[in-house]
């Protein structure tokens, strides 16, 4: 069918909600450059007139579709669009998506107004390049998420253009299995009441403005590996194992002798002092990753200096008491903060995410000792 009709009959905006995830582990500058080289391609098809095999994309029809079969004219298939989702060659559907200006699932996809003057014409010819639809169904029993995630897994076998990191093997495709710190995140998020706030999300990295969220399990994840191992370990440690200390402990049993408690205290007494923020404000650097995952790490220097529980806990409410509005003229004495050109708003002034962590530790574990004073 022609590019341009891919999204009438497909969903092209999002992913199957079980594989959500993927749009945060995609994310990455191998994705975004083999989407270009694919866009790129196709446009040289249509300026030089080469010959070239059309683009194959994968569906899979979730639920039961209805399979009209005749012996004397062409079966015709009915379903719901939006029950249909991509499931092989995801890059491709992007970058036809990018063409076209059409919101998708990975990158952003919206043209300027000089990319769509000055391309308008080559989109139009590429709009009516042919692409080759594979569907997959089940008209007799249907098909159901699990199934699909399946067709996922064997479809980025086959065709290993997407990269993923740190997926190596499928069940890591299924991120509602238990995992080590599992039980601990869901332990926290209860104790803590993240819930009232606005919840954790499970499906996604990072929280989203758009969303009501305040944090994510995997951000939590990073909290807790935080608040027990310190930096290194925060920075390379994965969801799916459990961690051995270098006192051959491993982290879920510290966890369990009483740790997370160390965390819950510091966390609680952080989030009551901000209740009001969490509830009126989607803008500032409370919601930030690197924020929670320094909180994390500040927890970790206070423990190792011996703080108690009531210490953790007025840590916490000091640290809470900060302004974390983006123009807080507080950030000028964080050494990885500096005022954006137009001096209205305090932005990462290090030159990596990890050093932009530690910096806000640093400034945060400073400002908890002159509370002391």
């Amino acid at each position: 069918m022609p590019m341009v009709e891919v999204g009438t009959y497909f969903t092209t905006d999002r992913l199957l909600p079980e594989l959500r995830w993927i749009v945060d582990a995609a994310v990455n500058p191998k994705n975004a450059q083999r989407v270009e080289k694919i866009r790129t391609e196709l446009q040289k098809v249509v300026i030089d007139r080469t010959i070239s095999a059309p683009l194959s994309l994968t569906f899979v029809v979730v639920g039961k579709p209805v399979l009209s079969e005749s012996s004397h004219q062409v079966s015709a298939l009915s379903y719901d669009a939006s029950n249909t989702y991509v499931v092989g060659n995801v890059l491709g559907l992007v970058a036809i998506c990018k063409i076209l200006g059409l919101k998708t699932f990975l990158f952003s996809s919206r043209l300027s107004v000089k990319e769509a003057n000055q391309k308008s014409e080559l989109r139009q010819r590429l709009a009516m390049e042919d692409v080759e639809i594979r569907i997959v169904f089940d008209a007799k029993q249907g098909l159901n998420p699990t199934d699909a995630v399946e067709l996922f897994k064997q479809s980025n076998l086959f065709d290993s253009s997407l990269n993923l990191p740190h997926l190596s093997d499928g069940k890591d495709l299924l991120p509602e299995e238990p995992f080590p710190l599992k039980l601990f995140i869901d332990q926290l998020i209860q104790e803590t009441a993240i819930e009232s706030y606005g919840g954790a999300n499970f499906d996604s990295k990072h929280v989203k403005v758009s969303e009501h969220y305040i944090t994510t399990q995997y951000v939590l994840f990073k909290l807790i590996v935080g608040a027990v191992a310190g930096l290194g370990t925060q920075e390379y440690s994965k969801m799916s194992k459990d961690i051995t200390l270098p006192d051959s402990r491993s982290l879920t049993s510290v966890l369990s002798d009483g740790y997370l408690g160390k965390i819950v205290a510091f966390l609680k007494a952080w989030l009551e002092s901000l209740n009001e923020v969490f509830i009126t404000s989607r803008s500032g650097y409370h919601l930030s990753p690197q924020v929670w995952q320094a909180l994390g790490l500040t927890i970790h220097q206070l423990v190792n200096e011996g703080a108690s529980l009531s210490d953790l806990k007025a840590a916490g409410k000091a640290l809470g008491s900060l302004d974390y509005k983006k123009n807080a003229t507080h950030w000028d004495d964080c050494a990885v903060m500096e005022l954006d050109s137009k001096g209205l708003i305090y932005k990462n002034a290090a030159s990596s995410t990890r050093l932009f962590r530690v910096g806000l530790f640093e400034y945060f574990v400073q400002v908890i000792k002159d509370m002391d004073k």
